[in-house]
């Protein structure tokens, strides 16, 4: 078991405390979803910069994920009896399918592919759509379009 065991970056923790607010701001736990988002913040502010942070890394990331990332998870969902859990991974895997192919797209297209559109974020699953408006429904978590968030282009 402790050769499983690895230090996270900047960018995983960010992103699971972020998860984590999230969860607390579901069940009600104000305090808690604020401090979480106090630590999102502060992992946010130290992530490395550089060349790493470019759509190749990222694609790598994905490839990385979809190829051994989510039997992984998804054996341990089984093993401990998690519905949650697998129902979570089935939205996260479908996700990262389609952000392969965003990213793909984007490496043919480069900046063109966002020149005159949007880019929308289902807050609940991930999912990234690029279009004028976001979908009425999410197609990967079946949430109604206010839960698909705009996101800022300055962002991406």
């Amino acid at each position: 078991m402790e050769d499983d065991m690895r230090q996270m970056t900047s960018e995983e923790l960010a992103a699971l405390c972020t998860n984590l607010e999230k969860a607390c701001t579901k069940q009600l736990r104000a305090e808690e979803a604020g401090l979480f988002a106090q630590l999102a913040a502060y992992y946010d502010q130290h992530r490395l910069s550089g060349d790493n942070e470019d759509y190749k890394t990222l694609l790598d990331a994905v490839d990385k994920d979809l190829a051994s990332g989510y039997e992984t998870a998804n054996k341990a969902a089984s093993e401990f009896v998690d519905r949650g859990a697998k129902r979570a991974l089935v939205w996260g895997e479908k996700v990262s399918k389609l952000l392969k192919s965003l990213l793909m797209r984007y490496e043919k297209q480069q900046n063109s592919l966002l020149e005159g559109t949007s880019v929308w974020v289902c807050a609940i699953c991930g999912f990234i759509y690029v279009g004028d408006t976001p979908p009425t429904i999410c197609p990967i978590c079946k949430v109604p379009s206010f839960k698909i968030q705009s996101i800022a282009k300055e962002a991406l």
